[in-house]
């Protein structure tokens, strides 16, 4: 099997979308399940899920005789985390949005054409539930997404626009490229970006984008709320504090 990527192996393709079979609400699993999921037979997903579970990446439940994920991952996502100096440089400014504006604070960076959240900070009693820190969200109806996306390169913002019609999550949400390009030409200008709505109802956002040391965007930070807590009038003045605290994260992360 090859690809772009270069090599595959199948066996190892196999165990890794084992794995992903296991998510918040599929804590553990049966070997049954985990066949039906993967479409392999009972006897292969057993030869697969052993020795996952021999390496440490998989554990059984003694009690249930169910599989879950090993205390491994942990240990080398607790790696992941050591090295992602952006979430240690924005907390800090993270924390200053929530304490000034009372409501949710999400980090996120630019996964493909997806983006991922690497932190989150809720207010007491401001918790959103759609975001949790490592899931991913579509880029083209966030807060978050479209402040990245709209400064990304050419090439790249040229191939998702190519790709046609986006999902729909929200009577608000831009599924037409070319409102969607109108829409991040807006966030080129103004230097933020909003999502009215448009990944869940009755949710509002601001964001801005966070630049690396090369003015590449990697990054974006926003405050989300309830509309009837974040009404359209006071956007422009929380997006100038989000505005501030991602030059200020970009800067120590070494942007001029």
């Amino acid at each position: 099997m090859t690809g772009e990527t270069g090599v595959l192996v199948q066996s190892v393709v196999r165990a890794l979308d084992i794995l992903e079979c296991f998510d918040g609400q599929m804590v553990e699993l049966g070997i049954s399940e985990i066949s039906d999921q993967m479409k392999l037979s009972k006897s292969t997903v057993y030869g697969l899920v052993n020795t996952l579970v021999s390496k440490g990446y998989l554990e059984q439940n003694l009690q249930t005789k169910r599989y879950r994920l090993g205390i491994k991952l942990f240990e080398l996502g607790s790696l992941v985390y050591k090295r992602i100096d952006l979430r240690n440089e924005a907390k800090p400014f993270c924390e200053e949005l929530v304490c000034k504006h009372n409501a949710t604070v999400h980090l996120a960076a630019h996964y493909g054409d997806e983006i991922v959240y690497i932190d989150k900070v809720d207010a007491p009693g401001a918790m959103i539930v759609y975001s949790q820190t490592g899931k991913r969200a579509p880029i083209h109806c966030t807060g978050v997404g479209k402040a990245i996306l709209a400064f990304l390169s050419d090439d790249t913002l040229k191939r998702l626009l190519a790709k046609g019609t986006f999902e729909k999550y929200t009577e608000h949400t831009i599924t037409c490229p070319e409102n969607l390009n109108d829409e991040l030409n807006h966030v080129r200008s103004c230097g933020y970006a909003i999502d009215n709505e448009e990944i869940e109802t009755g949710l509002r956002c601001v964001a801005a984008p966070i630049f690396n040391h090369l003015n590449q965007p990697i990054a974006a930070i926003s405050v989300s709320a309830p509309t009837a807590r974040l009404p359209m009038e006071s956007i422009a003045a929380v997006a100038k504090d989000v505005q501030n605290c991602a030059m200020q994260i970009s800067q120590r992360l070494g942007y001029k």
